[in-house]
Formats: structure tokens, C-alpha cells, sequence
């Protein structure tokens, strides 16, 4: 699993978030490793799955739209028309790191305000469109799960060969789980020495008690273990729908969450848990610290 070196980001989301607008010798590691995952996802999408999906986390300041803004990236400048959709109505970010007004979105839409021709935002870069979340409504969850939701994303699913979500944290509060039902594949993002075990493995569970699909799960914030060919592994798997990682606790912030983390993302996809291996009694460290007492 490649993982690229950590990086200190500033918690205030921008253009220079993109790895398109990095220098070359800070942008390589980042650019192939979204290369990895997105080689991992077309391979799981291409067996007759929905070419939705929702980006998605446990914790809020785990890197989720950051993730979502990228990975849609890599997608464009594969070749394939990409939508990236804000869904994160409360907190919205890509208006932010696309450097674009919000004025209207994706919130007008599910209203019935104003028609997707009219606030999609065109080729915000190459064969990349965004809608932006829109005002902030007074009942974002009901607008996620509704049928115009659904209805919305059965006109747009002809139109692009995938659509990204980026969503609010599935662990704090319903606006996922309802979007979830509308679009049920989505890849869970968690912090390294951020992101909670047990928080994380409740966040499984709510998706699936939805009919939600977790296809994967990228870690950030990722720091450096040792280089081999150019890339940094760490010892962290995601096994089928479970996590297999050591976190440290840490304090449950209230929702209208800051964003901020440094780069550094691994992707594991996949592989069934061996009947054999034993469940940590409790969390720890990632990258093998003591457990907590």
C-alpha cells in the first residue's frame, strides 16, 4: 500500500490544496498515490457497480474534501468527465479550494429553486465540473434523502463517467446516511493518531445499516516510516468493510468543524480478515504505540 510523506498543511483550505498547483518535487509522491487508488477504484467499479461515490468520514478534520477535491483531479486528468459535488451543506469546502463563489448550488437545486444547468460550475479544470453546496438549508438531511435527490442523480449519472460526493462526517451527523440511501458506495477517510477505532467501526456499521457499501478507506496524515522506491509504506490495512489500525483517542469535537492535515494518504482495498487474527481489545497508536490504559 503506497503511502507518500506527511506534509503540514494550513487548516484554511485553498487552491494550493491541489496537488495540480504544487510544485513538481511536493506533488509527485501525492499524484501517484491518488494514481494507485484511482487504478483501485476503477477496478472495483468496473464490475457492474454505481459510478457514484460518496466521500465520507468518521471524525470531522480528518481531510475529507481535500481527499474528494483530488481524487475527482485524478479522475479529470485521466480522461474521464468527472462532477464533484459538495454535499456537505453545513460546513461546505469546495467553493474554497476551487476558488469559486457559492453563492448557489446544489441546495437550490434539491429546493426546486433553480435548475443544475444553472449553478454547475464548467470545467472548473479539464473534464472536471463542480457543484457547490449552496446557502446552507434548514433541514439538509431531508434534502439529501428526498426524491428530487434521487431523481437529480439519475439525470446526472448518464452525463459523467463518475460523480464524487464530498460529505459530512457519517459519525456526526445524518446528512450521509440519507444521501447514502439516493448513493449507496462510499470510501471512509480517517486521520492518522486522529481518527478513534471504535468511532470508525460505528461509522461501518451506520453505513451498512443504510444498504450503504464501504468500498475502501484511505488514511491521512500518514507520517514517514521508511522510503522504498520513492514511496513510504506504513503498517496499516483496511481488510474488506473493518479497520485494521491503531489510533489514539482523542476528544469528539461538536460539528462546524475546522479542515486541516497533512498530506500523506493510504489506501488499502479489499482483503478478507484472517479467521486467525485476534481483535485489539483497544485503540492505540497508529504505527504501533502501547495501548491506552
Amino acid at each position: 500500500m503506497p503511502i507518500i510523506r506527511n506534509k503540514t498543511v494550513d487548516r484554511r483550505l485553498s487552491s494550493a490544496d491541489l496537488f495540480c498547483n504544487m510544485s513538481a518535487s511536493k506533488a509527485f509522491r501525492i499524484i501517484e498515490t491518488y494514481k494507485n487508488i484511482r487504478t483501485a477504484l476503477l477496478f472495483t467499479l468496473s464490475s457492474g457497480h454505481d459510478n457514484t461515490i460518496v466521500i465520507t468520514s468518521a471524525e470531522p478534520n480528518s481531510g475529507k474534501s481535500v481527499t474528494s477535491a483530488n481524487l475527482a483531479l485524478s479522475f479529470a486528468q485521466n480522461g474521464s468527465r468527472i462532477l464533484l459535488v459538495d454535499c456537505d451543506m453545513r460546513n461546505p469546502s469546495q467553493q474554497k479550494i476551487f476558488e469559486k463563489e457559492n453563492n448557489a448550488g446544489l441546495s437550490d437545486v434539491l429546493a426546486g429553486m433553480k435548475p443544475f444547468a444553472d449553478v454547475v460550475k464548467r470545467d472548473v479544470k479539464e473534464n472536471l465540473d463542480l457543484l457547490t453546496a449552496g446557502p446552507t438549508p434548514p433541514n439538509p438531511s431531508e434534502l439529501l434523502g428526498s426524491e428530487r435527490m434521487r431523481q437529480l442523480l439519475e439525470e446526472l449519472r448518464p452525463q459523467y463517467e463518475f460523480i464524487i460526493m464530498d460529505s459530512p462526517p457519517a459519525g456526526f451527523v445524518s446528512d450521509t446516511l440519507s444521501l447514502l440511501l439516493n448513493a449507496p458506495q462510499s470510501i471512509i477517510i480517517a486521520r492518522q493518531n486522529h481518527a478513534v477505532y471504535n468511532e470508525v467501526a460505528k461509522t461501518v456499521e451506520l453505513i451498512k445499516g443504510v444498504g450503504g457499501q464501504v468500498l475502501g478507506s484511505i488514511l491521512t496524515d500518514v507520517k514517514e516510516q521508511h522510503k522504498s522506491y520513492g514511496y513510504t509504506y506504513h503498517a496499516y490495512r483496511y481488510r474488506g468493510d473493518r479497520y485494521r489500525s491503531h489510533y489514539r483517542r482523542s476528544d469528539r469535537p461538536g460539528y462546524g468543524y475546522g479542515y486541516g492535515y497533512g498530506y500523506g494518504y493510504g489506501y488499502g482495498y479489499g482483503a478478507k480478515k484472517s479467521s486467525g487474527e485476534k481483535q485489539d481489545a483497544a485503540p492505540e497508536k497508529a504505527g504501533g504505540g502501547k495501548k491506552r490504559k
